[in-house]
């Protein structure tokens, strides 16, 4: 295998405060794929221990191209791409070719599938774009692109423009001042067929943040996985129907029980991975699958846990598998709940209800399993008495402080969803492809509550996201080294101590649902919020108060 010439990247995301980081799948896969052409390549997770800062992921970029180029390669640069970070994707694509115009640049994925003719338009930096599923696809690029290379040895940037990719299926590029929208590639229905991602090109497990399982006592490597495609369900604010949709076929594919499983085992003998978060798009969409993949792994007698996404519906239809689930080793699940308002699930054609959101948490929390909460407190159509009902089920069901806060959570109108053709439609709304579709809610009420949550994290957000966080990531691994007896005597750490800790994380988390409860409040009232400054105030007043009581609280090393 020849020195690679392709660097696959995944980029840094500046906007997501709650994104926590995991080896990026996608590339791993595309790289596994070209590793089974003959074609190597490099990866790169600019996102790890946070997202990487502009002029030092240029100089890496810059290094790699000058790299190939010295070897008397030619550079290719591929960038996984969704619309949050389209500007940062296109100021790296215009950086590249400022340093070196020849260096072909190609982005794939969710925001290439749905505006691939906007983006050669609006950024000519960006020589192709790869739509829907990218493993065959990046495979005939490179392959073609390595045939150009038996012409003249240096293509220049002309010769970039010239070559001729129409064979190529799911491939959007220019021909001259002409671009061509190649005809779509079908969804690929044999993943069993698929190599295992390629992770020895990623950062090692341990580079990633761990998995405190608090009920076996441990700190487990966690690994992500992917066992299926697509979902069968429509939500309005989703575009998971819309990617795979436009390519035909199945709408859920999902790959052997045998095969999941033996990823699993190299995954926990190459990796020493002990803990596996499925992130299929809708891992329980066939229960008796879900169950036979854990309970074959388990049945190799190997410790660990796992985690899996889904919606609450599929939980209430599968409660009897639970139990077993949960002895297999499942700790928790993500599960799209989405609102307490029936009005508003209706709008967001949810095809559930709060009946039936409340008895899947009912049915996790019986089962000793957590809940990772999926929920969009505003929605184009929201009223006052719907954010009314979003809070009245936020408290009965023990969510009140819940984090990820779900009070800050609004339902973002992104490219190839129903919900944004909708409004484009019902409203006559336009906007810049690359970005959100902004919108104004139909009841003013909601847009001062929806200010006033705002202006909390304009003013508060990053002291109090930054002491959340701490006190998130450190708080599972100290009750572990409690449980291990492993607390140095020095750092003065003990169960009550602890349990004040925890007690003042919960404080901190309910500051914001607090200043959600107060507006509401005063907003039934009939009162303006804009003329209220005391609310931001008092809120600030306790994040002060809670973080000097964990300021004592914390334990120092000597």
């Amino acid at each position: 295998m020849t020195p690679p010439e392709l660097l696959l990247i995944s980029p840094p995301d500046y906007q997501t405060r709650e994104f926590r980081g995991a080896q990026p799948l996608g590339i791993a896969y595309l790289a596994a794929a070209l590793r089974a052409a003959g074609i190597a390549s490099q990866l790169l997770d600019a996102n790890l221990g946070g997202p990487t800062p502009l002029e030092p992921l240029t100089q890496q970029l810059n290094r790699f191209v000058a790299g190939v180029r010295q070897a008397g390669g030619r550079p290719v640069v591929g960038i996984s791409m969704v619309s949050q970070v389209t500007a940062t994707v296109a100021e790296l694509a215009e950086r590249i070719k400022r340093a070196d115009p020849e260096t072909l640049v190609i982005v794939g994925g969710y925001h290439p599938t749905f505006a691939d003719r906007e983006i050669l338009e609006d950024f000519p930096a960006i020589d192709l774009c790869v739509r829907g599923e990218g493993e065959q696809t990046i495979v005939e690029l490179m392959q073609h692109w390595q045939e150009a290379a038996a012409g003249p040895a240096d293509l220049g940037r002309q010769g970039v423009a010239s070559i001729d990719w129409g064979h190529i299926l799911g491939v959007t590029w220019r021909q001259g001042a002409e671009i061509v929208v190649n005809p779509s590639r079908p969804n690929n229905t044999a993943l069993d067929a698929l190599p295992f991602p390629a992770r020895d090109l990623l950062p090692p497990l341990q580079a990633y943040a761990p998995y405190a399982d608090t009920v076996a006592g441990k700190m487990r490597l966690k690994a992500s996985m992917i066992s299926s495609r697509g979902c069968p369900f429509h939500c309005n604010f989703c575009a998971i129907i819309a990617f795979y949709g436009d390519a035909g076929g199945m709408a859920w594919r999902g790959r052997s029980v045998d095969n999941v499983v033996a990823e699993m085992i190299e995954l926990a003998e190459r990796d020493g991975a002990s803990h596996f978060e499925f992130q299929d798009d809708n891992f329980f969409v066939q229960p008796k699958r879900a169950l036979a993949i854990v309970q074959q792994y388990a049945a190799t007698g190997r410790d660990f846990s796992f985690a899996f996404l889904t919606r609450p519906d599929q939980v209430v239809k599968g409660e009897r598998y639970f139990p077993a689930l949960r002895q297999a080793g499942l700790r928790y699940v993500s599960v799209g709940i989405e609102s307490g308002s029936d009005a508003s699930l209706v709008r967001m054609v949810k095809q559930t209800g709060v009946e039936i959101n409340r008895r899947a948490l009912e049915i996790l929390h019986n089962n000793d399993v957590a809940a990772q909460v999926e929920f969009i407190m505003f929605e184009p159509g929201s009223l006052l008495e719907d954010l009314q009902a979003n809070l009245h089920f936020i408290e009965q069901q023990g969510l009140f402080g819940y984090f990820p806060p779900l009070v800050f959570t609004c339902l973002l109108l992104m490219p190839g969803t129903p919900a944004r053709s909708q409004m484009e439609l019902e409203r006559g709304l336009s906007g810049n492809i690359h970005q959100v579709l902004p919108y104004e809610f139909i009841d003013p009420q909601v847009t001062e509550v929806f200010q006033l949550l705002d202006e909390f994290r304009s003013r508060l957000g990053d002291r109090w996201y930054e002491l959340a966080f701490r006190l998130l990531d450190g708080l599972p691994a100290l009750e572990i080294s409690l449980q291990q007896e492993q607390v140095p005597a020095a750092l003065s750490l003990d169960p009550r101590r602890l349990a004040q800790l925890k007690l003042e994380f919960f404080a901190l988390t309910r500051i914001p649902y607090q200043l959600l409860r107060d507006g509401l409040d005063l907003a039934a009232r009939g009162q303006h919020l804009a003329g209220q400054p005391e609310l931001l105030s008092r809120a600030e007043a306790e994040l002060a108060e809670v973080s000097s009581r964990v300021q004592l609280l914390l334990p120092r090393a000597p």
